[in-house]
């Protein structure tokens, strides 16, 4: 039996790391981006320019067939101002942690149940093949770090197109200039 090759990702950032390599020591490894690979993940997240994209790792086992990661990444990236559409630069620095198991140790049956996740508690471990693409791994905490709405310094959005609604007109108010010319009550 011969086994089909995972095809490449995306963006085409791949690092794969052999799960045999981290021994009971556990495993510290570095990775970065080419700009050739930098300007494929840019286009995967649709942003305008990804630069300097490194990665540091802490690999330990974890619950005897699963791995632990400890990361942090560093990036420069490249978004449209949402007012101007501007370039706007900002540096990503974020730590993350995930956690790896072979598919039969998080779901030793199968089951196609409803799973509950606690939005406060840890997340779930993630699938562990014989190998773990790191770089998928550093592009999805990139996606997770990026500002949704990056702004140039010193821009506000002004809804521009929007008038002001003219005051209402009082409904009474063509009763009470009535008023004055009727009758006083006895």
């Amino acid at each position: 039996m011969t086994k089909t090759p995972t095809p490449p990702a995306a963006h085409g950032f791949r690092k794969l790391l052999a799960v045999r390599k981290v021994g009971d020591s556990g495993l510290v490894h570095e990775i970065s981006a080419t700009p050739a690979e930098c300007a494929g993940i840019a286009d995967f997240l649709d942003v305008l320019k990804v630069s300097g994209l490194r990665a540091e790792f802490r690999i330990s086992r974890w619950r005897s067939r699963g791995l632990k990661v400890l990361g942090t990444l560093d990036a420069r990236v490249e978004q449209a101002c949402v007012v101007t559409l501007d370039p706007v630069e900002s540096p990503i620095h974020a730590s993350f942690e995930r956690r790896f198991l072979p598919a039969d140790m998080i779901d030793p049956e199968g089951g196609t149940e409803e799973v509950f996740v606690d939005p406060e508690g840890e997340d779930p471990p993630e699938p562990l093949t014989h190998e773990l693409d790191l770089g998928e791994v550093v592009v999805e905490e990139l996606a997770l770090n990026l500002d949704p709405y990056p702004r140039k310094p010193g821009i506000a959005f002004e809804d521009k197109l929007s008038e002001p609604e003219p005051p209402k007109a009082n409904p009474f108010a063509k009763l009470a200039r009535l008023k004055p010319k009727l009758p006083p009550k006895p």
